[in-house]
């Protein structure tokens, strides 16, 4: 990669114009006779922008990126990389001076062939290797059964059936409804109420289920009722104490080692134990009663679980937070909340929409969990669990649509869990820590309603791996999707590049025409505004080019260390600018000799452009491609997709602007008004296409 930023116009067929016939040519006259160059050079400059928006997604993965995901914020990395330039424009002026000229050409090369093998990895990638095949879904013949709880790993999971016909059936089961451990009937214990859905909870002792009008207690193992109460609740939970936290429950029963709780609306109040025949006397227990913040409402409750022995983890559609079990009362304060570690609500319309538990995406199954939330809104957050009711923040997400499903569950017995995300109508799939996005897509259609999910394995003799099949639950039927691993092989890519790149190297060395100087120098500045542009977000690319534009035009105008740089790797015949002649040149690039200006034969007027004029507003494109929310622009086109070209017209802008002073005849630093022209394209299209969350980005210095 060079650094420079230079733009010039090298005349060969005759002297230089003297004064006094360039004040005779106008302006408009030299543009004229220059419009073939300067159209030539655009188009090199708009196809190697292209093209390396065409290989983005490629590289646009955390394990890809050149600091990893934290160092995208981090302004000393890009401090770094300019300190490298610079590094890099002494030693190569030092060694020309010299006389190592053989030094500089094998060294550029080197660094020229890696730039260009990641341009040309995935360009053959995307010929010889075929797109995985695409997910089917199969209906199940089912009506009326609702999942309501996924346990951790997505493989069993509960379901009510035909839960409105007065006495529903909660059903504990697995491998997509085959296997059925228990079922057990839920008959409301007051005949005027009509059994619909209800809410369950996990405890040491086993199930807890709560439809309105009681609680009960079954056993995990084969459904029998273990416990109940008589207690109007949303959801029931059982706080299993030692004599360290709790002498006596709330009524005053030192025999138990257990305190019932039941949730109402925003109410968290104790049950007591004590209850004999139809008249169980009256038991106070009413200063233990806590009230959830708004906006909790027990009756639309996502997610619960018991999080050690003294905390449990509860998600509202609008609240979320991990509570401490009451261990005494709080005296006769009405309103009282309940103490919390952690909590989180959502204000206006936005809901959570899809929660899921267990192991983060490429941690092994026994890893510390996590819970994951999903919102109406898109966002994806997930928060590390520990034992002892703390809760950190851990990776964030931002999708176009709304999220109506979540699971965390192995696809294929790989080891470690992966995330399964149901956006909108589709069905996406993150793997690993980083959280690759597997490259197929299942469209799910129907309303906006939320999509419980499980997932199971099955053995697939043909592949190390097993295959999934993901069960969905859509308003009460079942659809499901076979899933086989699909393992793309690039050992024929790798060698196809190789074979490429070197016979472009080649080539170069032995018949450096223009042509082939062109595409490798297109070659390695798509390569290497991938490589950064992917690596950093927009904020820092900005911080880079104002700074790299400063240096170019004190290169150019002042020191003029860059003029000297450029012949030196014109004189070398590297790949390091692009070459723009009037018309098709019949020999090598050369510079012309000041002491022998003689035309050389077949050479004519040729305009000179540095990669860096190219890459460096290639790079806010690709930054923008990668890090801009992704959010659905005009005409379906993706959002940062549009911010991406705006910013490429913007730079363009510049262009045009620079030729004028080009055509003069005269070196330009090209940077200054090749980055400002992008850098306005991108605030004016980002502003335009997705509004001031473009503008975003927790920037930092390390």
């Amino acid at each position: 990669m060079s650094g420079d930023g230079f733009a010039a116009k090298r005349r060969s067929e005759k002297v230089a114009d003297t004064p006094t016939e360039q004040n005779q040519r106008s302006l408009l006259q030299e543009l004229k006779g220059q419009a073939g160059s300067m159209a030539g050079m655009a188009g090199m400059f708009i196809i190697t922008i292209c093209l390396a928006m065409k290989i983005q997604p490629f590289y646009d993965h955390d394990e890809l990126r050149a600091f990893g995901a934290e160092g995208a914020t981090k302004a000393g990395f890009i401090l770094l990389e300019l300190v490298f330039i610079l590094i890099f424009t002494a030693l190569i002026i030092y060694l020309a001076r010299k006389n190592m000229q053989q030094f500089i050409r094998w060294g550029v090369l080197g660094v020229l062939w890696i730039a260009m093998m990641y341009t040309l990895f995935p360009l053959v990638a995307m010929m010889l290797v075929p797109e995985a095949p695409s997910f089917t879904e199969d209906t199940s013949d089912t009506s009326e059964a609702y999942i309501i709880s996924v346990e951790e790993g997505g493989a069993n999971f509960f379901y009510m059936d035909d839960p409105y016909s007065g006495n529903g059936t909660l059903r504990y089961g697995a491998n997509s409804g085959e296997i059925e451990y228990w079922n057990h009937t839920v008959e409301p214990e007051n005949e005027n109420y009509t059994s619909g859905m209800v809410q369950l909870s996990r405890t040491a002792d086993g199930i807890i289920i709560c439809e309105g009008t009681q609680w009960v207690l079954l056993d995990a193992e084969d459904g029998s009722v273990l416990d109940d109460h008589g207690k109007n609740c949303d959801l029931g939970l059982r706080y299993e104490f030692t004599t360290n936290a709790m002498d006596k429950t709330c009524d005053n029963k030192d025999t138990q080692q257990h305190q019932d709780w039941a949730i109402n609306g925003d109410e968290f109040e104790p049950i007591p134990v004590f209850r004999d025949g139809d008249d169980p006397g009256f038991i106070d227990c009413s200063g233990w009663e806590r009230f959830f913040p708004t906006p909790f409402n027990g009756a639309k409750i996502l997610f619960v679980q018991e999080i050690g022995t003294e905390h449990f983890l509860i998600v509202s559609e609008q609240w979320a937070g991990m509570v401490e079990y009451p261990t005494e009362p709080h005296g006769m304060t009405f309103g009282t909340e309940v103490v919390t570690t952690w909590n989180m609500s959502l204000s206006g319309g936005e809901v959570f929409t899809g929660s899921t538990f267990g192991a983060a995406p490429g941690l092994n199954v026994t890893g510390q969990d996590s819970l994951i939330l999903g919102t109406s809104a898109g966002q994806i957050t997930s928060w590390e669990i520990s034992d002892d009711g703390t809760v950190q923040e851990g990776i964030s997400m931002h999708l176009s649509e709304p999220v109506r499903g979540l699971l965390l569950a192995d696809c294929c017995s790989g080891g470690s869990n992966d995330l399964w995300v149901i956006e909108g109508d589709n069905l996406r799939i993150f793997m690993g820590s980083s959280l690759v996005e597997m490259p197929r897509s299942l469209e799910i259609g129907g309303d906006d309603s939320q999509i419980p999910m499980a997932l199971h394995n099955v053995e697939n003799n043909e592949t190390v791996l097993d295959d999934g099949i993901l069960m969905m639950e859509q308003d009460g039927v079942w659809s499901s999707m076979r899933y086989t691993v699909y393992q793309a092989d690039y050992s024929m890519t790798t060698i196809v590049a190789l074979v490429i790149s070197i016979a472009l190297l080649i080539i170069l060395i032995v018949q450096p025409e223009w042509y082939v100087i062109n595409t490798v120098g297109i070659l390695v500045g798509a390569g290497t505004i991938t490589m950064l542009g992917v690596s950093f977000v927009p904020w820092i690319i900005i911080l880079f080019m104002v700074l790299a534009a400063a240096y170019d035009a004190w290169a150019v105008y002042k020191s003029k260390h860059m003029l000297e740089l450029a012949d030196t790797m014109v004189n070398l015949e590297l790949p390091v600018m692009l070459v723009a002649p009037q018309r098709p040149m019949r020999g090598k690039l050369r510079p012309v000799d000041p002491n022998n200006p003689r035309p050389k034969k077949g050479l004519d007027e040729t305009m000179l452009m540095g990669l860096g004029d190219v890459i460096f507003p290639g790079l806010l494109c690709i930054s923008a491609m990668s890090w801009l929310p992704d959010v659905e622009g005009p005409m379906g086109w993706s959002a940062p997709v549009l911010v991406a070209i705006g910013t490429m017209i913007g730079s363009l802008v510049g262009y045009c602007v620079l030729m004028t002073y080009v055509a003069r005849g005269k070196p330009q630093a090209g940077l200054p008004l090749l980055n400002g022209g992008a850098i306005l394209g991108y605030f004016i299209s980002a502003a335009i296409f997705i509004g001031s969350s473009a503008f975003v980005f927790d920037v930092s210095l390390f």
